[in-house]
């Protein structure tokens, strides 16, 4: 059956957000303790799928079927919670005109004497109230190092002008762990259940979501407050989560701000 989904992806790549919803949505229990460490569904429910949908648990659908449960799937989950296809379009719009207009401010604010200035007047204090703005953010990653070549032609220096990105940052990440801190009391009746095995699993594994922090703040291009908040309301320690976003903020920015410099022929 995994060989057949692989199928369907590669012939027809649009519907892979629905594919990934899908997995997430069905994925098996335990999946992080398992290999290959994936949120895929289990072999028995995949097969107990195909029995009732085909009255044979070793069946392969045709690819169509398979397009259109997933098609069809991903519009219930829609309905279900509420969430519209044009929200998605609208922030996906939002961000393409964020990204163009950083194109446009790296390749022609620099021959602009009055935009080099205006940038440079804020220094690193207003770099760094930027950067907390661009860290707290639920809703888009809005990197500022996206400005980093128009940063540097305006005279910032890229060690300072990074390490200051990644501590703005990690201030609003610390905001986030705030609000995942207020709410615990909100939420904390209907989430009881789930808030029991988040504990055992933090004690099985005391060091994993300070790894995971690590690696989505480090190489994920998406909010960071989409997994402290959840971490704050489940009482990890904030130092830790902390440090494992600064660094993570780090690692980010600076191949962030190789791929951006590169593009646009900024000295690094």
């Amino acid at each position: 059956m995994n060989r057949r989904l692989l199928l369907a992806a590669l012939r027809r790549p649009w519907i892979v957000p629905a594919m990934a919803s899908a997995a997430w949505a069905f994925r098996a229990r335990g999946w992080h303790r398992r290999p290959p460490f994936l949120p895929l569904p289990s072999k028995d429910y995949m097969r107990w799928r195909m029995e009732t949908a085909y009255g044979d648990a070793d069946a392969k659908p045709p690819l169509d079927d398979i397009a259109g449960f997933l098609r069809w799937s991903a519009r219930m989950r829609r309905r279900m919670t509420g969430r519209s296809p044009a929200a998605g379009w609208a922030k996906a719009a939002g961000l393409l005109g964020l990204a163009g207009f950083a194109a446009w401010a790296n390749v022609y604010g620099p021959e602009q004497e009055s935009v080099r200035e205006a940038v440079a007047g804020g220094g690193y204090p207003g770099l760094l109230g930027l950067s907390v703005l661009s860290g707290f953010n639920v809703i888009a990653a809005v990197p500022i190092v996206w400005f980093y070549p128009l940063l540097i032609e305006a005279g910032f220096e890229p060690v300072p002008t990074l390490a200051t990105i990644a501590l703005g940052m990690t201030g609003g990440d610390l905001l986030g762990y705030v609000v995942g801190t207020v709410s615990r009391d909100v939420f904390k009746a209907r989430l009881i259940g789930f808030h029991w095995r988040v504990e055992r699993l933090r004690a099985r594994h005391p060091v994993l979501p300070l790894a995971l922090v690590f690696a989505y703040a480090g190489f994920v291009p998406a909010p960071n407050e989409l997994i402290v908040v959840p971490l704050a309301y489940f009482r990890y320690p904030v130092l830790g989560i902390m440090a494992a976003v600064f660094l993570g903020n780090i690692v980010f920015n600076t191949w962030m701000a190789f791929g951006v410099g590169w593009a646009f022929g900024a000295g690094g």
